[in-house]
């Protein structure tokens, strides 16, 4: 709960819904590029914290 809006989707998407990064795309209307940071960057940011 504690990641950016943006951040905490996309890994809800991928690691809860277990939707591709294709379907993510599709459902934030964002490019699959933009998932993918978005991912990465998410999972950098949970790596600070624990």
């Amino acid at each position: 709960m504690t990641l950016p809006e943006e951040f905490r989707s996309v890994t809800v998407l991928f690691y809860y819904e277990r939707f591709s990064i294709v379907e993510i795309g599709r459902i934030l209307q964002v490019p699959e590029g933009t998932v993918k940071s978005r991912l990465h960057r998410a999972k950098q940011m949970l790596r600070e914290k624990l």
